[in-house]
């Protein structure tokens, strides 16, 4: 039951979205807004926001779909042997948001102790 739930996709708040937005937050606090790093943080934590929320959402609901069209098809008795396909899935945008968030504060209290 535990190795599922550690491996299970899509909850609140969104781990990627926290660790990215911390990481992002405590390069801007130390090393600047204006500095190279900092950039490269801000797009990797742009990318893994959109992939969280956008592709990974995206792939999960067509598997989804895929899914209970290839179920009937059997039902039918056209496919003799169907197999499921992964649903991922990924967050909702009030799941990043919330894991940005945590992130963000987590970042500000590690960066001034």
């Amino acid at each position: 039951m535990f190795e599922l739930l550690l491996w299970r996709t899509g909850s609140m708040p969104s781990s990627h979205s926290a660790i990215t937005a911390c990481l992002c937050t405590t390069i801007a606090y130390r090393s600047g807004i204006d500095s190279d790093i900092f950039i490269l943080a801000l797009v990797f934590y742009l990318v893994t926001i959109r992939d969280a929320v956008g592709v990974r959402r995206a792939n999960g609901r067509q598997a989804r779909r895929l899914n209970e069209i290839g179920e009937v098809i059997k039902e039918k008795g056209l496919v003799s042997d169907f197999k499921k396909l992964k649903e991922v899935n990924g967050h909702s945008p009030m799941e990043a948001f919330v894991g940005s968030l945590l992130g963000f504060f987590i970042g500000i209290a590690f960066s001034v102790l």
